[in-house]
């Protein structure tokens, strides 16, 4: 009897194979592997009920849950109640196809909750927010969910927030409301991934907020803007990372600039690059820049790069075959990825100041940089941190 132990930790697992004869019965064993409430820590694999039984969300010194691969789950417990839950991961469950009321359980819900992932969710297209959840949700990732349309407002009350009162009715004229994740419902939250999902078009924030610090935009096909009605330099004032990646109706940056202390972005998008001048600050931080999947032979022109840089990583450039001296005589670090058919080096060598170089799966060049009879060897016999594969 589980319940008389004081574990602390469990980890209940099926084989992968497993195939349920009745849910009921499902249901009923993992009801009898209940566990005393001293659990702390609980992860559940492949198990094969529609539904949960009730001691899972009747723990209020749970901190740590992960909910895995139980692909006949159809809805979620009540998972808001557990007061003390601070990590909750949920992966590969195949038959939640919404997210609404019975995921929060109160108003209140999800009190300490500061880091939420959801995983391979293939059936997943609406998730309901409640504007009283989340209230100290710092880390939020939403990685492969291709049907997930955006985040659909549940106004429990007036919430205010810096002494704004939320307004949770603002979208573009002619875009549909489903297909906006709004920011505005996380208001603690410092990082926000949101990757491989399909139909989300846009993010939305109406006022400053002032945690969010690392924002992750990668493989979402139809997302196209952002709904801000302030420049970025005031909605995220903390913002120090940004990537925009594989996202191809993604052209221009928000009106008004990108945020002053961003220090770290990866692009994706020669378009954007290309704006990354006129859309910085000229005492902006940017420092690293980390380009990928461009379809270009020659990279980067002279003024296309700001001078801020001090690092440079190129990833995945099939057809680039050259580069520009000027474009990256300011750099200390350069960094080049699976640019199979680049070339060489700049005829003038490197940049002297560069001090930190790295060539990997780029096997022209690498033929090339070989102590010491390659043709580039003495473009790059002088760099202090070398490494090339």
């Amino acid at each position: 009897n589980l319940k008389d132990k004081r574990l602390v930790k469990l980890e209940l697992k099926w084989k992968s194979d497993h195939m349920p004869d009745d849910p009921k019965k499902e249901k009923e064993v993992l009801q009898n592997l209940q566990p005393s409430n001293h659990l702390e820590n609980l992860f559940i694999r492949n198990y094969s009920g529609t539904e949960f039984p009730s001691w899972e969300f009747d723990n209020s010194n749970l901190v740590f849950l992960q909910l895995e691969k139980c692909k006949y789950c159809l809805c979620l417990p009540p998972l808001g109640l557990l007061s003390s839950l601070k990590t909750l991961t949920i992966k590969g469950l195949d038959g939640i196809v919404s997210i609404g009321a019975e995921f929060y359980g109160s108003n209140s819900s999800f009190a300490s909750l500061e880091m939420l992932t959801f995983s391979n969710m293939k059936e997943w297209e609406e998730w309901e927010c409640k504007t009283t959840s989340f209230p100290r949700l710092q880390e939020l990732y939403v990685d492969n969910c291709p049907k997930l349309k955006g985040t659909k407002v549940v106004v429990s009350d007036e919430v205010r927030i810096s002494g704004n009162s939320m307004d949770t009715s603002h979208t573009d004229g002619g875009t549909d409301s489903r297909t906006i994740f709004r920011l505005h419902l996380f208001p603690k939250l410092r990082s926000l991934q949101l990757i491989d999902c399909h139909h989300i078009e846009r993010i939305s924030q109406e006022y400053a907020h002032n945690h969010l610090m690392n924002l992750h935009i990668r493989d979402c096909p139809q997302f196209k803007s952002f709904l801000f009605p302030k420049p970025m330099q005031i909605l995220f004032p903390s913002l120090i990372g940004l990537e925009i990646t594989k996202c191809p109706e993604v052209e221009l940056f928000p009106d008004g600039g990108l945020p002053l202390n961003i220090k770290k972005m990866s692009l994706s998008c020669l378009k954007l690059i290309a704006s990354l001048r006129d859309n910085l600050d000229p005492n902006t931080s940017l420092q690293s820049l980390t380009i990928k999947d461009l379809e270009v032979e020659c990279f980067p022109d002279e003024v296309l790069l700001p001078r801020s840089l001090t690092s440079l990583k190129i990833n995945d450039c099939r057809n680039l075959k050259k580069m520009h001296y000027k474009g990256i005589c300011h750099l200390s670090s350069l960094t080049l990825h699976d640019c199979p058919s680049l070339e060489c080096l700049p005829a003038e060598g490197l940049p002297k100041s560069i001090s930190s170089l790295t060539i990997f799966n780029c096997p022209l060049l690498k033929e090339r940089c070989q102590s010491p009879d390659g043709e580039d060897w003495g473009k790059i016999a002088h760099i202090q941190k070398l490494h090339v594969r």
